[in-house]
């Protein structure tokens, strides 16, 4: 009872937390709003779509298209269908991991049993699926303030305790997460990190199967939550090591204790065969390295960007967590046992992040890989806390006074996010200070913003320098050419089911600018020896790296009514993507890819490079 009372400031703290993140979700997922009305859309598709597959479908591969196509079109969950892309023998492989599914699996099965009672479609999809969706994740967030509370207590007294609640949760981007984006998985990831960690400090107090065993579940379920999560290993390896010589013992201890860490092996394997045999079940491999578009440059990671730029600096918009960083000197000075877990997990977590070429995360506030971290980062700032209460008045509370203004700062970003003053990618340094502070978005210093890389706008001459990089006559060829009918000169070239491109024109990107972006025109004229519908080709501008296309455009016959046996041209216009590496290349070509011949002729292109470029 006085234990409970001495712990009511930080039990206040979760409990009003908990009150704000129900009052603001539910008004920001108004499933009868025009601008959200399904929270299963986008990425969120992708996790939850194995729970309706299997359980109403009955059809884990994905291959009946009818109930796909006819809740697609109902709903709308997004654009395209890039949530999955082709396994085998007919079947389709879900590019996301499993894992959250088995979190969406306890509100999916009561809305499943309630859905047709309610009067709504038992599709996997109607609003008691929707609602069941965010009622899931609300509670799954309620357990991990609680449980980060918990580690709190263990280590900090109260009062410190409520302040780490108050400068995490509320301080950080995790508010945005928990309240504006909850289905998303990075909260949900909050909440079985901060299980690891409860565990790991559990079993090292007590070293029971029990505890190893929940630690080796945890640990397995955050790997096929996300395949990066296998990094929370070094806490229970690491923790309480301070030496080569504690940590030999600490492995003896573990081979005395063989069983126990067979069975936990087991767990952890177990769990993670679940991803495997899905894999294999609708791919034929057990395992896929990486199904996405984007993969990891360890050789040439993002870091510095990733912490600082405007564009989606981690510590420029939760600049709290600078104190978190600065709080691992503190940790070393005041609680050395546990500092080498957690610092090498930060450090090397940091490093695979910043690796990832999507290094901004898409459309999102400050940087949301980092939001799963914070279970950790409690102990640095803790301890820096701690150094702080008992420093001279004056130092004590002007430290108090900033953090609690980056509190208020994080309040303030958040809302402009929401109102759209923040843009969720393409903010630049000019635009950034040119909407500082605003209480209102300013169309007037929209020209601030990077480039808009959806934009089908034409080419102004007047904002871009103009240059000609390649043109081709085929006049020098010797093989595929027709030398009795060309555009110019006296040759063209054939393309056919035996020759299906064109010469190459290809080119590093920074031999072309620096800037960040550039218009890429390309024109050819054709000669079509049958009707367009007929003659399957077109134009490809593409960019690649490391000999993998990451964009890539063609150009459609159906919306220019070319008419066969005449000279007709056709352009294409290709804004480049946000480049990933200096040594990216752009490549164009023609493509036939019918089986009539085509012929072109007088194949050029063009690029645009901005005269101003915000980046």
């Amino acid at each position: 009872m006085i234990s409970n009372f001495k712990n009511s400031i930080s039990l206040f703290v979760g409990v009003l937390f908990v009150i704000l993140i129900a009052i603001l979700q539910f008004k920001s997922f108004n499933i009868k709003n025009n601008t959200n009305p399904y929270p299963i859309s986008w990425d969120v598709y992708g996790y939850y779509l194995f729970l309706p597959a299997t359980f109403i479908y009955n059809d884990l591969g994905l291959e009946n298209n009818e109930w796909i196509n006819k809740t697609r079109e109902e709903y709308k969950p997004s654009t395209t269908f890039y949530q999955v892309t082709q396994g085998e023998g007919g079947k389709k492989t879900i590019v996301y991991n499993i894992g959250y599914a088995f979190i969406y699996a306890p509100g999916f099965f009561i809305a499943n049993g309630l859905a047709t009672s309610l009067g709504y479609d038992k599709d996997g999809f109607s609003k008691p699926y929707q609602v069941s969706l965010i009622l899931t994740a609300f509670i799954f967030s309620l357990i991990g303030i609680f449980m980060f509370r918990k580690i709190c207590l263990r280590f900090f007294p109260d009062k410190i305790s409520a302040l780490l609640m108050v400068f995490i949760l509320i301080g950080s981007n995790y508010f945005f997460q928990s309240i504006y984006d909850g289905i998303m998985p990075h909260n949900l990831l909050f909440t079985i990190n901060c299980f690891i960690i409860w565990y790991t400090i559990k079993w090292h107090e007590k070293r029971t199967l029990a505890n190893i065993l929940l630690l080796g579940f945890f640990i397995g379920f955050a790997t096929i939550c996300r395949p990066t999560e296998l990094l929370w290993i070094l806490l229970p390896l690491l923790w309480k090591i301070n030496s080569l010589k504690e940590f030999i013992q600490k492995l003896k201890s573990l081979i005395k204790n063989y069983i126990h860490l067979i069975l936990a092996i087991i767990v952890f394997i177990g769990i993670i065969f679940i991803q495997f045999f899905y894999y294999k079940y609708t791919s034929g491999n057990y395992f896929i390295l990486n199904l996405h578009n984007e993969g990891f440059s360890f050789l040439d990671p993002y870091t510095f960007d990733f912490l600082f730029s405007y564009k989606k600096g981690w510590l420029l918009y939760t600049p709290i967590m600078l104190f978190g960083i600065f709080g691992f000197y503190f940790l070393y000075r005041q609680n050395k046992s546990i500092w080498l877990a957690l610092f090498s997990y930060f450090i090397i977590n940091l490093y695979v992040t910043s690796s990832w070429e999507c290094w901004w995360y898409a459309t999102s506030f400050s940087q949301r890989p980092m939001v799963e971290t914070y279970a950790m980062m409690l102990f640095p700032l803790g301890f820096f806390l701690k150094w702080q209460i008992n420093q001279k008045t004056i130092v004590k509370y002007s430290l108090f006074s900033v953090l609690l203004l980056l509190v208020l700062f994080n309040l303030f970003q958040t809302w402009q996010f929401n109102k759209g003053i923040i843009h969720g990618e393409r903010m630049t340094k000019e635009y950034y200070w040119s909407i500082f502070g605003l209480l209102e978005p300013n169309p007037s210093y929209e020209k601030y913003l990077s480039v808009d890389r959806f934009s089908i706008s034409p080419i102004n001459n007047n904002d871009y320098y103009k240059n000609e990089i390649f043109f081709n006559d085929f006049d020098d060829l010797t093989e595929n050419i027709v030398d009795s009918i060309s555009i110019s000169g006296n040759k063209s070239f054939l393309l056919s089911q035996e020759v299906p491109f064109s010469p190459t024109f290809e080119v590093k990107y920074t031999d072309l600018t620096h800037k960040s972006y550039l218009w890429v025109n390309a024109s050819v004229w054709v000669y079509l020896l049958s009707p367009y519908t007929e003659s399957n080709s077109s134009i490809v501008v593409s960019v690649e790296s490391k000999g993998k296309s990451y964009k890539y455009e063609s150009s459609n016959y159906e919306k220019l009514n070319i008419e066969p046996f005449k000279w007709s041209k056709i352009e294409l216009n290709f804004l480049t993507p946000y480049i990933r590496h200096k040594d990216d290349i752009i490549k164009a070509y023609f493509w036939n890819m019918g089986n009539k011949p085509v012929i072109i002729d007088d194949f050029k292109v063009t690029v645009y490079e901005p005269k101003i470029d915000y980046n």
